[in-house]
């Protein structure tokens, strides 16, 4: 009796033997699989990111970007004037060529406190080439909780280069690809003087993608600024981001550029409409 259970216990020894080996195979087998398609997904993001990255440095080297950038003669421009219907005042002006439609609107929001926004625009009649200002946004971020409160959105923390790629162009500019984005010096762009308060930095964002699967290229110019804080015991960071869209069709876009440009930096607001607003709202305006 005794040798039948040593011959059974044996045996299931063995076995039990044999199966763990097979388990371990089988594991071993799953954990070589597991391994093999995470450096599958990490050589294809690799190889993703690569293209993407010689896909930028094609781009930002084509004439659409590469081109230079005369000065454009504005001798015989008009002037649009933009009226808030609140003050009765002109509250923004620029300049465009002659036979171009120009057009703006002031908005002012509902909360309490919240910085005026406004919206202008000019194209030529057939429409192949904008430039535009698109209302301003506003931005809170930072803090342990951070919740949207009227009239402005959430945004991560960061630079605010990943802020335009993550947030704005998406939001102006869905499914548009990101060609570079720069820091740059707003005073190429804005042609008044900026409130120190507000402590604004420029950056430059060069954008492609298809409009009714026409190429369309778009050069986004971007003024950030502060807003005041709160109280609080953390304090939460609160930002505004201006946004110039400078676009055409992009075989057009090299020699309507210096043009586009030239809208945008003719922006001003007038002092007079800066004081009412700052006294509304209790901050300065930025163009």
């Amino acid at each position: 009796m005794s040798d039948d259970w040593g011959r059974k216990l044996s045996r299931f020894g063995n076995d039990l033997a044999a199966g763990l080996k097979d388990t371990g195979k089988l594991l071993k087998s799953d954990i070589e699989k597991a391994r093999g398609y995470v450096a599958e997904q990490q050589h294809q993001s690799e190889a993703q990111r690569q293209a993407e990255q010689q896909r930028r440095w094609v781009r930002a080297s084509s004439p659409t970007w590469a081109a230079p950038t005369q000065a454009a003669d504005t001798t015989e421009w008009a002037t649009y004037e933009l009226v808030d219907p609140r003050s009765q005042q002109v509250a923004v002006t620029f300049r465009h060529p002659a036979d171009w439609q120009a057009g703006g609107q002031v908005m002012w929001p509902a909360g309490p406190g919240l910085p005026v926004k406004y919206a202008i625009g000019s194209s030529p009649v057939d429409g192949s080439c904008v430039a535009e200002r698109f209302p301003r946004t506003d931005f809170i971020s930072g803090g342990l909780i951070t919740t949207p409160e009227p009239g402005r959105e959430t945004a991560s923390g960061g630079l605010m280069q990943d802020v335009i790629a993550t947030t704005l162009v998406p939001r102006l500019r869905p499914g548009a690809f990101v060609v570079s984005i720069d820091a740059v010096d707003p005073a190429l762009y804005v042609s008044q003087r900026v409130d120190p308060r507000l402590m604004g930095q420029g950056y430059l964002a060069w954008l492609e993608y298809d409009r009714g699967g026409v190429p369309w290229a778009d050069e986004l110019v971007v003024l950030r600024y502060q807003l005041p804080p709160t109280g609080g015991l953390v304090q939460e960071v609160r930002f505004g981001a201006a946004v110039w869209s400078l676009n055409a069709h992009r075989d057009l876009f090299p020699s309507v550029r210096s043009t586009l440009r030239a809208i945008a930096l003719s922006a001003a607001s007038r002092p007079e409409w800066d004081g009412y607003a700052s006294q509304q709202t209790g901050w300065p305006v930025l163009i």
